[in-house]
């Protein structure tokens, strides 16, 4: 996999788990939900915030790049 691919896929894959932590964090911490009054809307909010990234995540695991693109040379 190109670097470039694997670092985006390196940092998805981090911004779902603290979108996760957040979340465990609203549906076990009682301290959480006195400072959110709307929880279902913040919950709503990681849930789609870990979707993107999986989502992200997934994309990239089904490009197939082609290690030959960078190695074609420009025309002369």
């Amino acid at each position: 996999m190109h670097k470039h691919l694997q670092a985006i896929r390196k940092k998805h894959q981090a911004l779902a788990e603290i979108a996760k932590a957040d979340l465990d964090t609203y549906l076990n911490n009682q301290v959480a939900i006195g400072e959110h009054p709307d929880l279902g809307v913040e919950i709503e909010k990681k849930v789609e915030i870990i979707a993107h990234h999986n989502g992200v995540v997934s994309t990239i695991d089904e490009i197939k790049y082609d290690n030959s693109l960078s190695e074609t040379k420009a025309p002369e």
